[in-house]
C-alpha cells in the first residue's frame, strides 16, 4: 500500500458537504470532500461517498483527476465509505487510491492507517452525531426524525422563491429561486432517481396497520401499491437518463 502523508493538523482546512467533480462522462458526481495540508507540503483528501447517482464506486480515476486538478500535485486521495452503505455495510471503510502509469486507480485499503493519522473524528456519514471510539458498538446515527427534517428542509429549497428585485418602496417585483439550477439533466435524473428509490423503501417500513384491524389491512395493500409505483418511477427516471446518455454518446464525434 502507498505510505499515506502525515497531516500537519487533525482539523481539515476544507470541509466541503456537496462538493461536485465530472466524471468520465463529464456529469455531476457528489462526495463530501475533506483536506488536510501534509508534511510533504501537498494535500490528503478524503472523498465521502454520499451514494449519490454513480457514486465513487465506478469513478476512482475521474475523482483523483479532479483533485489533482483543483489542489495541484502532490496530493493523496482517499475514498471513504460511511457505514450502514452497500460498500461498507457495518463498518467505515478508507481505500487510498493510487493511479498506475495507465492512470487506472488501484484501490488499496487503509482503514487503520487513517485512523491512527486522524482519529475517530473522520468515520460516519456527515451530518452525524460525533462518533465515539472508532471501534465503538454504539450508534452515530441520528433518529428518523432528524433525517425526515433533513429531507424536508432541502426539498423546500427545491421549490422556494425569494424577491430578487424591488421598488425603491420595497414592494417586490421579481422573483427567484432560493437555490440556483447548475445541473445538466443527466446529472439531474441520476440524483433524482436515486434520491427517490431510497425514499420508496423509506415509505415501505411504514406502519399503518398497528393493531391488525380490516381498515388497517386495506391501508397496508394500499401503501404496498404507492411503494411499487415509487420504485417503477424511479426505474423510468434511470431509463430516461439512459436515454439521454445515449443521444448525448451519439452526438460526440
Amino acid at each position: 500500500m502507498p505510505e499515506l502523508p502525515t497531516p500537519t493538523r487533525l482539523s481539515p482546512i476544507r470541509d466541503d458537504h456537496a462538493w461536485h467533480f465530472p466524471d468520465i462522462n463529464g456529469h455531476r458526481t457528489h462526495v463530501r470532500l475533506r483536506v488536510w495540508p501534509t508534511n510533504d507540503g501537498g494535500h490528503l483528501v478524503i472523498a465521502t461517498d454520499l451514494e449519490l447517482g454513480a457514486g465513487l464506486i465506478n469513478a476512482a480515476e475521474a475523482l483523483v483527476r479532479a483533485c489533482v486538478r483543483e489542489f495541484g500535485p502532490p496530493v493523496t486521495v482517499v475514498r471513504h465509505y460511511p457505514p450502514y452503505g452497500g460498500p461498507a455495510p457495518d463498518h467505515d471503510t478508507f481505500d487510498v487510491l493510487p493511479l498506475d502509469e495507465k492512470g487506472i486507480a488501484r484501490p488499496k485499503r487503509c482503514t487503520e492507517e487513517i485512523l491512527e493519522l486522524l482519529g475517530a473524528s473522520v468515520v460516519g456519514f456527515p451530518g452525524d452525531a460525533p462518533p465515539g471510539p472508532a471501534d465503538a458498538d454504539t450508534p452515530v446515527v441520528p433518529p428518523q426524525s432528524v433525517q425526515l427534517a433533513r429531507l424536508v428542509a432541502a426539498g423546500l429549497r427545491l421549490t422556494q422563491t425569494r424577491v430578487t428585485q424591488r421598488l425603491a418602496n420595497g414592494y417586490p417585483t421579481q422573483h427567484g429561486p432560493v437555490a440556483e439550477p447548475d445541473l445538466d439533466a443527466i446529472s439531474q435524473l441520476r440524483l433524482t432517481a436515486s434520491v427517490l428509490n431510497h425514499l420508496a423503501h423509506f415509505i415501505g417500513g411504514i406502519v399503518t396497520d398497528p393493531d391488525s384491524t380490516p381498515a388497517g389491512a386495506k391501508r397496508e395493500k394500499k401503501l404496498e401499491k404507492i411503494v411499487d409505483t415509487l420504485v417503477k418511477q424511479a426505474w423510468e427516471l434511470t431509463e430516461l437518463c439512459d436515454g439521454l446518455f445515449d443521444e448525448e454518446r451519439e452526438r460526440k464525434p
